[in-house]
């Protein structure tokens, strides 16, 4: 089956020649003349993407290792005492900086709730000046939260919080436990900050859109730090919303020419339902801008910025409380919603009335890779689509998504094209160099899916998932002196086998190098699951340290080559979510 879903996938894109094709690798143009008209053209190529879309899904959902894929999801305890790294493979390279690894996802949550309803577990690997003699060291922590520090005080047990995400698809549930937590702990939902990381002058946040953040500290010894709980920025983020105690966004995106800080925060209680902030360094709110022309609260995950704009996402993942009365999830893929792209000028004195928007096919953008600015007033987007196959399918099924480009007309105030760079490749996490967020930048990089598949036996929700086995480098630029085309794969670096991705990459400039000419690291981490005599049982993972994490570090400049230099954990990691470095001048 899957050499016939293969074979009917190649006749496809050798028709229609839309397949981007590796680096280094020949096809063959055909040129297809039509008396249709244009419109009806785009139709059917639009259709044809889907379809190719769809058998790479089908694909990868006939390979899927479900003992794997739950083993990686089986909770680990905080090791908050920094252990050396010992086994190395491969040397440091002279040009890779001192500074901290991080890597947070969610962890310790119930099987009754969902994955995503786990505490923030902040894993830190330390890479020490060369001239210290120290090795490399590894810790992890629990973000320390409001929510945990509550429900520490009532003894935990009955004292803990119900999680939300582990009532999905239904609504009862979820009233209930929102009910509970607001009698129990005066506030709907846990500060859980398990989602991303956002550093500032040196302030480092941990982040969960639907509460505000956590401030933490690194140190240079591998000691985690949390020193503010459910901070305001200094009356930054409104406490508007008396189930959340406020809201911030999990993305936010730092201007290498300014150093301000923009975040696209949302929320479900009142109008309005999304705002715009710049922070100044150090987190100081430079201004504030309302998104007011929303009509119904959407889940806004990510945001990209230009030089003059910041973008807010106005996409179909709609919030509507009043589901929950019918047994009905709150959030759910609605596309009669619709879909826009809103332009927020960013200059003082920005005003709501200010913003543009430009209205495209509904779908579903959770990240971006990056946006910026042409010389004939265009400004183009690049991230991550998908589009769910029913309403609730978002939260009951894994939905496949794909890198999308935009071009939005500032003339007009049109969308003039939305294109599907790459229909054969699976992906995740995008990420990209950000010393050069809202420039015309030449590459990005994304986890590869390997398959697709569930149940997740460990926690409720998501009931299914991804194993990843690779780490794609994608072109963001045409260059036809080397036969390339935007949304080609340019670089792959594979896992070994047996190893599987558990987060997204993290990009790491190399010291030195001219402006515009820096390269880059890219570092992974992978965890090794054996097979034989079988895959570890949930309690020998979760006791024995049966599993082994190993760290990838790959020359982004030179992708192909594999890595060059690697090290073991002395614990594994599970899987997680977003990842970041912090430069040793900012660690304590």
């Amino acid at each position: 089956m899957p050499f016939i879903i293969h074979s009917v996938m190649n006749v496809l894109v050798s028709g229609l020649n839309l397949s981007p094709k590796v680096a280094g690798t020949s096809t063959t143009s055909k040129t297809t003349i039509s008396s249709a008209p244009p419109a009806t053209i785009q139709q059917q190529q639009q259709q044809d993407v889907s379809r190719i879309q769809y058998s790479k899904e089908q694909e990868a959902r006939q390979s899927h290792n479900n003992q794997v894929f739950n083993a990686l999801f089986v909770s680990v305890p905080e090791r908050n005492e920094p252990v050396a790294i010992r086994h190395t493979i491969g040397k440091r390279p002279k040009d890779f900086p001192s500074g901290a690894i991080l890597r947070l996802g969610p962890n310790g949550a119930s099987k009754s709730d969902g994955f995503l309803d786990g505490d923030g577990l902040l894993h830190c690997i330390i890479i020490p000046p060369t001239d210290s003699n120290t090795p490399l060291t590894y810790s992890s922590a629990y973000i320390d939260t409001q929510g945990r520090r509550l429900e520490q005080e009532k003894g935990g047990g009955r004292g803990k919080f119900i999680g939300s995400l582990g009532a999905a698809p239904e609504g009862f549930p979820l009233l209930f436990s929102v009910v509970r937590n607001m009698i129990r702990f005066q506030v709907g939902t846990k500060d859980t900050c398990n989602t991303a990381l956002g550093e500032s002058g040196g302030r480092l946040l941990a982040l969960m859109e639907q509460a505000p953040p956590s401030e933490i500290e690194i140190c240079k010894d591998g000691t985690i730090r949390t020193v503010a709980t459910k901070t305001n920025l200094d009356g930054a983020i409104p406490a508007n919303d008396p189930l959340t105690g406020g809201t911030f966004g999990a993305h936010g995106k730092t201007c290498p020419e300014t150093g301000e800080r923009i975040h696209v925060s949302y929320g479900s209680s009142s109008p309005p339902f999304a705002r715009v902030d710049v922070f100044e360094k150090d987190w100081k709110l430079k201004t504030s801008v309302d998104v007011s022309d929303l009509s119904c609260p959407v889940m806004i995950h990510d945001c990209a910025i230009t030089k003059n704009y910041a973008l807010v996402l106005d996409f179909p993942l709609t919030i509507r409380p009043m589901r929950m009365l019918m047994n009905r999830f709150p959030v759910e893929y609605d596309p009669d919603h619709g879909a826009r792209i809103g332009l927020v000028p960013r200059r003082d004195g920005m005003d709501r009335s200010d913003i543009r928007w430009f209205p495209c096919k509904p779908g579903v953008i959770l990240h971006t890779v990056n946006a910026y600015e042409t010389n004939d007033d265009k400004v183009i987007l690049h991230a991550l689509r998908s589009e769910p196959k029913t309403n609730g399918s978002y939260i009951t099924s894994y939905t496949t998504s794909f890198l999308y480009e935009w071009v939005l007309d500032l003339k007009d105030g049109t969308v003039i094209r939305e294109e599907c760079l790459n229909p054969i490749e699976l992906v995740e996490f995008p990420i990209m160099d950000d010393r050069f967020i809202g420039q015309n930048v030449k590459d990005c990089y994304a986890i590869g899916v390997k398959s697709i598949g569930g149940p997740l036996e460990m926690y409720k929700t998501p009931m299914e998932g991804i194993l990843i086995d690779r780490i794609l480098k994608f072109s963001l630029m045409d260059d036809k002196e080397n036969g390339i085309r935007k949304g080609d794969v340019i670089g792959r670096f594979h896992f070994p086998k047996g190893w599987y991705g558990v987060t997204e990459p993290t990009i790491v400039p190399k010291v030195g190098g001219e402006d515009g000419a820096k390269g880059c690291y890219m570092v992974a981490i992978a965890t090794y699951v054996p097979e034989t005599p079988h895959v570890p049982l949930e309690e020998e993972i979760a006791k024995d340290n049966v599993l082994t994490s190993r760290v990838f570090v790959v020359d982004g400049d030179n992708f192909d080559a594999g890595a060059i230099w690697e090290f073991d954990l002395p614990y594994h990691l599970p899987y997680g979510l977003h990842s970041g470095f912090l430069n040793w001048e900012h660690l304590k």
